[in-house]
């Protein structure tokens, strides 16, 4: 069964423009086999085997050089696959994962039908989910029974699965909710806050609060993941946005919504003082009176507003709104991938935040600090737990 034979098939031309090493690709922007089993492994969420080497070799043997040879082989030819020396059976199932989805620099696909199920039948146990369709990763946030709050273990998931996707060799990830949500992320999850004595926010009157968005927060270290990404992030938003979650949207790179997407920042219904990070977030790409708006009165701003203001990319009816992200992010995978990096690098870099003098920085700190220990911060935190509105003194 060893013995070298053709199971992929190409006309001459073709072969003439594949490498002599038998690693290149031969249609314009298809990935190596070499990649492929690289993306496939880092689908499976486990390390790297000795074996694989030895099925991309195998591959190469049979003339199965790129990923547009893997998607064109015939049931009976991916029967041999399966055989194949170093084909494992967790390895083979990411396999024919990639091999059921669209080929990369096809036509753009039509959305199809929309299913909308509830949140436990769409992902069982878990909050967040990938999936890798050629070079374009999806990441969906799938825990619609607590209204996709970033709490501390959702906000590490979507951190390892945006490198998962950066492993898998895509350019570009869209990040969403599951389809028909009614609310895309309810935001940064109070629950999490954590108290000077260790307890947990429900604790009242025990202890004041530690700094809840300090550097070492899993939310804070989300926002950075997603703004120094390589590749863009493309978020995809169905539903309303609320708190932290907006602040999620602000650091993407283009967004699309549907009509009925609103957009709110809350740390002021709640009596939270927000980081100097998270602020310039927003100055980077809203006007400033829209911010401090957002900021002063935690009232939603529509999605035709922030059309209007060029926070947003596009508005598209909800029942178009996953074949125009899949349009948007075909684009963006279609692109010089180099180029693409460089131009998220270098926009990042002439962006900056504005800077702080150390005397200003300590100003506001000490102001942060008195605010998150203050009386308001457990008014806010308990009326936020009792579903009350809340009664500031502003002590």
């Amino acid at each position: 069964f060893h013995h070298r034979f053709p199971i992929a098939g190409c006309d001459f031309s073709t072969a003439m423009q594949r490498w002599a090493d038998g690693d290149a690709t031969h249609d314009a922007g298809a990935r190596s086999i070499a990649e492929v089993v690289k993306a496939a492994r880092a689908m499976t969420g486990k390390p790297a085997l000795a074996s694989d080497e030895e099925l991309v070799e195998w591959l190469k043997g049979q003339e199965v050089f790129c990923e547009t040879d893997l998607l064109n082989l015939s049931d009976t030819a991916w029967a041999a696959v399966q055989r194949a020396p170093g084909a494992t059976l967790v390895l083979l199932d990411a396999l024919e994962h990639l091999r059921a989805r669209p080929r990369p620099g096809a036509a753009f696909p039509e959305a199809p039908p929309i299913q909308r199920q509830n949140s436990g039948s769409i992902c069982g146990k878990s909050a967040v989910e990938m999936e890798v369709h050629g070079f374009i990763g999806i990441i969906t946030m799938c825990n619609e029974s607590k209204r996709n709050a970033l709490s501390q273990h959702v906000c590490d998931e979507l951190s390892g699965l945006l490198d998962r996707c950066c492993s898998a060799g895509v350019r570009v990830v869209i990040l969403r909710s599951s389809p028909g949500v009614k609310v895309w992320s309810s935001g940064h999850d109070v629950r999490d806050f954590k108290r000077v004595d260790g307890s947990d926010a429900r604790s009242f009157g025990k202890s004041k609060f530690q700094d809840p968005l300090s550097c070492e927060d899993s939310f804070v270290k989300l926002l950075d993941r997603i703004r120094n990404l390589p590749v863009p992030v493309l978020g995809s938003i169905e539903g309303t946005v609320w708190g932290g979650a907006t602040d999620i949207c602000a650091c993407c790179d283009v967004l699309i919504a549907t009509p009925q997407t609103t957009f709110a920042i809350t740390p002021a219904k709640i009596g939270l003082p927000y980081n100097h990070s998270g602020m310039s977030h927003f100055i980077q790409v809203m006007p400033l009176h829209i911010v401090k708006w957002m900021f002063f009165s935690g009232e939603p701003i529509s999605a035709d507003q922030a059309l209007q203001i060029g926070f947003l990319n596009d508005v598209v009816p909800v029942e178009k709104l996953e074949q125009r992200t899949q349009e948007m992010a075909h684009i963006i995978a279609s692109r010089a991938p180099l180029v693409v990096h460089l131009l998220k690098r270098q926009l990042l870099c002439m962006s900056p935040a504005p800077s702080l003098t150390p005397e200003v920085f300590e100003e506001l700190h000490e102001k942060r600090k008195q605010t998150w220990s203050s009386n308001d911060m457990e008014e806010g935190v308990q009326a936020f737990f009792a579903k009350r509105p809340p009664s500031f003194r502003g002590n």
